[in-house]
């Protein structure tokens, strides 16, 4: 295998692997905060936050969570544009099918850059409104956060087919 389609491969590979990685961090930490608050709340904490109401209690820590992951999508985003480039540069010798799933990839990283500061701005001013969000809050960010996540997906099994058509090519 060519060094650059090996690399190719590595880097498609380990992106995918981050990739998966995020979409766990960001879970953990909205279930976080349900386990924290829940029967194994440890005293300490129980007895720090006695002083608020419970639906306040679990408001600020989704708070902290959102910012976590804003924070981790917004480094992730910055590092998924550099993979691109990476990406795009090593595979690029590989032929037309391996270029054309790189390129597919480049352009889902693209319109999620896009995505993002609405999908940012809108969770930032909603951290605090009461659930359930009002109708066409909820829609709008349901819709944002929905899209985000198709494209994730879509990403993902380019990833996958990028990396399967650059190791199934034959060797030179």
């Amino acid at each position: 295998m060519p060094v650059s389609r090996g690399a190719a491969v590595l880097l498609a590979g380990v992106w995918l692997g981050l990739l998966v990685a995020s979409w766990v961090a960001a879970t953990a930490s909205f279930r976080a905060v349900d386990r924290v608050l829940g029967p194994e709340m440890r005293p300490e904490l129980s007895s720090r936050l006695a002083p608020l109401p419970a639906d306040d209690r679990r408001i600020a820590l989704r708070h902290l969570a959102s910012e976590i992951n804003r924070w981790m999508f917004a480094r992730f985003g910055l590092a998924q544009i550099v993979l691109a480039l990476c990406l795009v540069i090593t595979a690029w010798p590989a032929g037309r099918a391996a270029r054309g799933a790189v390129l597919a990839v480049v352009v889902v990283v693209l319109i999620q850059a896009s995505l993002a500061p609405a999908i940012e701005s809108l969770g930032r001013s909603i951290d605090f409104v009461p659930r359930p969000l009002p109708p066409d809050v909820g829609r709008r960010f349901g819709s944002l956060h929905g899209a985000f996540v198709l494209l994730d997906l879509s990403k993902a099994a380019l990833l996958l087919l990028a990396a399967l058509l650059l190791a199934r090519l034959p060797l030179k």
